[in-house]
Parts: structure tokens; sequence; C-alpha cells
């Protein structure tokens, strides 16, 4: 969402606030960059801030989540490939992926 230009932090607040207000969103996780705003959106809408967390590298958040998941939890990763998410969901897979799981790559 780093494309969104001079809108980027009200927009990523809109989509914090938009998860928080659902009541089916456990932990919102931000990284990097106006990211930020989507921790604060959510928070600002109810989501206790204990449910959330702030990282400035996909690294940190990648090393917090793989101790955080347990299987079944249902994880989205939503990103600019500028901020290099593919790194969380690479963690996740060399974490939770069956050692006889087809190769998985990770989308454009």
């Amino acid at each position: 969402m780093k494309e969104l230009g001079a809108s980027s932090r009200e927009l990523h607040r809109q989509g914090g606030e938009f998860a928080g207000k659902t009541g089916k969103i456990d932990f919102v996780i931000g990284v990097e960059g106006d990211a930020a705003q989507i921790v604060e959106g959510a928070v600002a809408v109810g989501l206790p801030r204990e449910k959330t967390k702030f990282f400035a590298t996909p690294t940190a958040a990648a090393e917090f989540l793989v101790g955080f998941v347990r299987p079944g939890d249902l994880l989205l990763v939503k990103g600019s490939r500028s901020v290099k998410m593919e790194r969380i969901v690479e963690a996740m897979l060399g974490r939770f992926a069956p050692l006889d799981a087809p190769n998985v790559g990770v989308g454009h």
C-alpha cells in the first residue's frame, strides 16, 4: 500500500478501523511506515492495544509471529512488495508447512 501516496496514512487507518469493527479479528499487526496507522485505527474502534503490535521490519514481525501463531490459526499477510512481507510468509512456511508439502511459492 506504499503506492497510495498522500492518502496512505488515512487509508491504512481506515483498514485498521474496518478490521477492528468486524469483531472477528483477534490480533492486528502493522509492519513498517504507515502500517502503524492500521494498528491505531483498530485501537480507535475498540480493539485492545494489547491485541496489537507494530514492527519496524518484516524480519522482526516474522520472528514474533513464528512464536505467536499456533496450528489452526488463520493469518492474513498483506503488504507492499517493497516492504518485503514475503519474509513473513517464508518464515511461516518454514515453521508450519508439512515436510511432504509441495513447493509453495509466494504470490506477487
